[in-house]
């Protein structure tokens, strides 16, 4: 029997796939799944967090508790802080928190129109921002949006998903080396954390809302704030929502209008004056 030599077609076992198209489609699994991982590294930690007894955040942040109760405060401010802890305890009421959640809540003399919630319960208020709004309603509002924040454990949870999200981007960035990868995952794995805090500030909102109804028996000074807000925005911003950490104003805004109907109250009424210690110059 004779064998004879045949030479293979130059087409078999190849196809039309270019070499790169198959690397860009695994590059883009692989970011896929990269970025997968992260939302749920993120999640995971976040609810984790969450779950930690409050007890355990307040000793943590106890440090920073005592430091703003020893701070030294002029008379005025003093009777400032005052005003805004009684008004915050009457708010509070109206959102029924968990008996063992104290809120420590500070005043700060600073032209920043700015407020925010940190770990242990620290609720910080800006004379830049409440010497710029018009009622006691305005300002109940904002301190109910920030109690709101400590009462569904957004500082822990931020805390946690921060932490998570960045100990995952490192490692990956550290196998990738100073490329453009891992410079370009560095900047991509902040989305993530920046749509986490926009859902906070949609529930610390809606949060919010429900207070100022009982309280008020409508939601007008929620429109103040946002009418406000959007006053302080720069002209010409065009950020898109995905790069936010807080929902644009006109989003915000719109939710007074619907929780107004869902809970079936005006989304306008009479607003209530701010008391002598909290009317303070728009310096």
């Amino acid at each position: 029997m004779r064998y004879a030599y045949r030479q293979a077609a130059e087409d078999r076992h190849t196809d039309d796939i270019h070499p790169l198209h198959e690397f860009a489609w695994l590059l883009i699994g692989s970011l896929v799944l990269l970025v997968a991982g992260v939302l749920l590294a993120g999640w995971f930690a976040g609810e984790i967090a969450a779950r930690l007894p409050f007890r355990f955040e307040r000793q943590y942040a106890a440090p920073l508790t005592r430091h703003w109760e020893e701070a030294k405060l002029s008379p005025a401010a003093y009777a400032t802080r005052d005003a805004l802890r009684q008004l915050g305890t009457r708010v509070a009421r109206d959102m029924e928190p968990p008996a063992d959640m104290p809120v420590s809540i500070h005043y700060l003399d600073g032209d920043v129109p700015n407020a925010m919630a940190t770990l242990g319960g620290n609720v910080f208020m800006w004379r830049g921002l409440i010497g710029r709004l018009k009622s006691e309603d305005a300002l109940a509002f904002v301190l109910a949006h920030e109690l709101a924040h400590v009462q569904l454990r957004h500082p822990i949870t931020g805390l946690g998903r921060g932490v998570a999200i960045g100990t995952l981007t490192s490692v990956v960035s550290a196998g990738l080396g100073g490329s453009l990868g891992a410079d370009g995952l560095g900047r991509a794995s902040t989305l993530p954390l920046l749509d986490y805090s926009r859902e906070q500030e949609r529930a610390a909102d809606a949060m919010a809302l429900r207070a100022l109804a009982r309280h008020y028996g409508h939601l007008g000074g929620a429109a103040e704030v946002f009418k406000l807000f959007d006053s302080l925005q720069p002209e010409g911003d065009e950020t898109p929502t995905w790069l936010r950490t807080h929902p644009h104003t006109a989003e915000r805004a719109a939710l007074v209008s619907e929780q107004a109907r869902q809970l079936s109250v005006p989304a306008e009424g009479k607003l209530t004056p701010l008391p002598p210690a909290l009317l303070l110059p728009d310096r």
